[in-house]
């Protein structure tokens, strides 16, 4: 209302200007000033001035071309509302919503209505829901697809626009709060047209790695979560309408309790119990298990420690792969991208006592072991990096892995058969190339000769630290963090000892990833960091896990890169960890995995947590913690950033999944403290452009899936709505073996991206060698950028290359607080364990910020006057009378 009055008065100051200095002329900068007189047309352009500026609606209303009240039978009725299996509940806050039930298929129920849209500008379609809803561990997933006049609007997994919904069964995605999901409408279906049809649905889940329909979609069993309201809008950023009731952050999130310390006691019985199995069984023994059995050999704590037995199953285990290779005339066999690396892993680490045994020979050979066993490794080492063989992989994760094995195997070699083995500089060189220090060469000869398949600039990680694939990869992207550890671990075994390059770079990898953790709840209700994964080109599974330093999986976890290299920044996120108590949950998790190489990996748990737990405190949390300062992170190399402002958490991948082409689109993913938006909407991106264009397939399941159920989906009636669209496609360099329609990192990479999504005007500059002028909105002219901390004072800027500008036009005001329904949030589940388990004294954090109460509103609103309204029609009524009255003293009124 304050600022209401301000432009009120600073316009009625515009008024009397025009009154004292005459004509309309004379609002505006620069004017002349002119003797005094007033003509009867200026006044009324004051008067249509001051009250058109106070009658009008705020900008976020005036964008809103439509809503419908889900639940509410009137607004229903008035949008053509029809309901197919479909109910009414009450929801969360005491509202009403819609949900889809199940009919024991994978489509579950619908509801149709129609909805007005802006017949020029682009439009949006956004859907509210309660971002504390998750589904059942039975039904694992839950979706809701969107059909624009009957067509499925986006793809089914992984494709440029997303599906309407996801909803996971353990984790909340804004617990206590409201969510809002924002996909574009195909401007094609909108442009000369004043209203839509829209349909949403609800469907089972989907394995985004199952080979058979049967097993990739899975079945609808349970009811949808609620739909709130839908709206149609031209904001790319969505405000919700006036009045509507949101939720309230959590307060007061307890720390985790349990499980406690008991769980390492737990891990020695289990592992040593495996150790005493794998010890007692003999013959051969499948990759994993001999590579546990290397890494249990060397575990102080475990019954495998130094123990000869350990040592006598590892030779027969090897043998008995050796005798298989030789029978198949030296055909290497095995784990795809893995091979015989892990037999390599487990030789580098207990060579010095498998001497007595390398000189005799394989039973039923006249081979001595050193030559046999090496002679197996070096095929394993061509097979999986040779065009010949597998070859090298252009994927960041991928390759690595691949190297990481193809490098154990070269390693074993050199240590026990040095001259079959690769120099160590041509060996730590894939290295170099795997972790992005050096150009992917593509696949190497058995003389490490690489064939530069992917011509001679391709970098696999970009130079802040990410990895390449071809942007921002959420989940996909953490598993650089176990391979990474493993491929520096490895070097610390050669003759030459640790690679320091490796070791910098490492740190600069985990680094990199620590903005992409935000502060949420678990599926317990603790406080956790959870990983960004919506914005993410292969993630799909909304939250991300719980993830501090590093992620923990099969193949890895908490704790290990940080000891492994020492970083005092990484151990403190490490003990941000332990401070949360989220350690001992997440190991406990790792040791439900029945994979043998998750048990290899679990070996070192104990060492790490004593480590970690004995160090003095470090001063680093993870970016995004609560209490931490604002900070700007921005990647040109994957189109993706991440930045904290005011209790605001913001991620954006202006690169979004443009695998084929230019498709002017970005995931955005804004949280503020009251509710969580979720959207991918249009932006402009300068490319170079190669003339030809990729067109939208009729395809409703994404290319990924190697269209093996496209039919299946097909023939149940089921066409894409950006089906023949056509985009441009980018400029590709350097790789002759292009063709149009090929997925590749260049083909949809912009050299430029802007985007305005208020409160924000970003842009990117992703060019390693130009500069572009930027014009930069109206609105944003005051505003302060985020990076530098300047204010813009211009209407354009000059990006230099890899640079990045974040405007933000609400710098100077505190964030608003909206209609808040005053409901405490949901006590934690608390397991009657914690009674017994020792209770972990977190460190105390700094007190919230009592938040003001405000007034309660309203679901809808109730008609009536508004102060704007009686503001209104106060000022403005004063205004006529004061103006009518100088017309009164005028003599020259021949201007009327």
């Amino acid at each position: 209302m304050a600022i209401e009055l301000f432009k009120m008065l600073y316009m009625l100051k515009t008024v009397a200007m025009a009154c004292a200095f005459g004509g309309a002329d004379a609002v505006w900068p620069g004017a002349r000033r002119a003797p005094l007189q007033l003509s009867g047309r200026s006044l009324v352009f004051c008067i249509i001035a001051v009250l058109g500026f106070l009658g009008s609606p705020s900008r976020a209303s005036a964008e809103m071309v439509d809503h419908v009240v889900l639940g509410n039978p009137a607004s229903e009725m008035a949008h053509g509302m029809e309901a197919e299996l479909s109910e009414v509940f009450d929801g969360a806050l005491g509202l009403k919503a819609r949900r889809l039930l199940a009919k024991g298929e994978w489509r579950g129920g619908r509801f149709t209505v129609t909805m007005k849209v802006d017949p020029e500008k682009p439009n949006y379609f956004t859907a509210k829901f309660w971002g504390g809803d998750t589904c059942s561990e039975d039904q694992y997933e839950s979706r809701l697809c969107l059909y624009v006049n009957g067509k499925q609007l986006g793809t089914r997994h992984l494709g440029t626009i997303d599906m309407l919904d996801i909803m996971k069964y353990d984790l909340a995605r804004y617990p206590g709060r409201f969510l809002y999901t924002t996909r574009p409408l195909p401007i094609h279906m909108t442009q000369g047209k004043t209203e839509i049809e829209l349909t949403v649905e609800g469907q089972g889940g989907i394995n985004g790695y199952a080979a058979k329909i049967a097993d990739y979609q899975k079945m609808m069993k349970e009811p949808s979560r609620g739909i709130y309201r839908a709206y149609v809008h031209t904001n790319p950023c969505f405000e919700p309408v006036e009045g509507e009731i949101q939720g309230a952050p959590p307060a007061n999130i307890p720390v985790r309790q349990a499980p406690g310390a008991e769980v390492i006691e737990k891990l020695k019985k289990e592992l040593n119990d495996r150790s005493d199995g794998e010890m007692a069984r003999g013959g051969k023994k499948h990759e994993y298990n001999i590579q546990y059995l290397g890494h249990a050999y060397n575990t102080p704590w475990n019954t495998a420690y130094k123990n000869r037995k350990a040592l006598e199953r590892m030779v027969e285990a090897i043998d008995a792969h050796y005798l298989e290779f030789r029978e198949k005339d030296g055909k290497i066999e095995g784990v795809r991208w893995i091979f015989k690396g892990p037999i390599g892993d487990a030789i580098r680490l207990t060579h010095k006592d498998l001497e007595p045994w390398l000189d005799e020979d394989v039973p039923g050979t006249s081979t001595p072991r050193r030559k046999a066993w090496a002679e197996m490794m070096v095929a394993s080492r061509n097979h999986n990096c040779s065009a010949t063989g597998e070859g090298r992989r252009a994927y960041t994760n991928q390759c690595m892995i691949k190297d990481q094995n193809t490098y154990y195997c070269n390693l074993a070699v050199r240590l026990i058969y040095p001259s079959k083995a690769w120099p160590e500089e041509i060996a730590r060189l894939m290295l170099y190339e795997a972790m992005g220090l050096e150009p992917f060469s593509g696949s190497w000869d058995e003389n490490a000769r690489p064939d530069w398949s992917q011509g001679k600039n391709k970098m696999l990680l970009t130079e802040a630290g990410l990895t390449k694939e071809l942007g921002y990869v959420g989940a996909y992207g953490e598993i650089i963090s176990d391979s990474g550890f493993a491929i520096y671990e490895a070097t610390k075994s050669s003759p030459e000892g640790a690679d320091e390059r490796l070791r910098e770079q490492l740190i600069k990898m985990i680094r990199a990833r620590a903005p992409f953790r935000y502060p949420l709840v678990d599926k317990d209700g603790y406080r956790s960091m959870n990983q960004e994964a919506l914005i993410g080109w292969r993630d799909w599974k909304y939250p991300g896990n719980v993830i501090y330093d590093q992620t923990n999986g099969r193949d890895g976890g908490a704790f290990e890169v940080a000891v492994s290299t020492g970083d005092k920044v990484l151990l403190g996120y490490g003990q941000q960890m332990l401070e949360d108590n989220q350690y001992f949950a997440a190991v406990k998790e790792r040791m439900e995995s029945r994979h043998t190489n998750s048990k290899t990996y679990l070996l070192n748990v104990p060492e790490l947590y004593e480590y970690v737990a004995s160090l003095p405190e470090q001063p680093y949390r993870l970016p995004m913690t609560d209490g931490q300062p604002d900070f700007v992170f921005a990647d040109p190399g994957d189109g993706v950033l991440a930045f904290k402002d005011r209790g605001t958490f913001f991620y954006a991948s202006l690169y979004w999944r443009a695998r084929h082409s230019v498709n002017n689109l970005a995931r955005v993913h804004y949280m503020t403290p009251y509710i969580e938006r979720d959207a991918i909407v249009n932006i402009e991106t300068v490319f170079e452009d190669s003339g030809e264009v990729y067109t939208f397939p009729e395809r409703t399941n994404m290319e990924f899936s190697r269209g093996r159920e496209e039919r299946w989906y097909t023939n149940q009636g089921i066409y894409q709505a950006m089906a023949g669209v056509k985009e441009p496609i980018a400029k590709v360099t350097g790789d002759d073996s292009y063709e149009v329609g090929q997925e590749h990192i260049l083909a949809g990479k912009g050299q430029l991206y802007t985007m305005n999504y208020d409160p924000y005007f970003i842009a990117m500059n992703c060019d390693a060698s130009q500069t572009f002028r930027v014009e930069i909105p109206a609105e944003f002219v005051g505003a302060k950028e985020l990076v530098s901390g300047q204010v813009a004072t211009g209407r354009s800027a000059n990006l230099k290359p890899g640079i990045t500008i974040i405007l933000c036009r609400n710098w100077n005001t505190e964030p608003a607080v909206p209609a808040v329904e005053n409901v405490a949030p949901a006590a934690p589940v608390v397991p009657p364990a914690v009674q017994a388990a020792e209770p972990v004294q977190p460190k105390a954090a700094p007190k919230p910020e009592p938040v003001a109460p405000v007034q309660k509103a309203v679901e809808e609103p109730q008609g009536g006057l508004t102060d704007r309204n009686i503001l209104f029609m106060g000022v403005g009524g004063l205004l006529v009378v004061v103006v009518l009255a100088g017309l009164m003293r005028r003599k020259d009124r021949r201007t009327w």
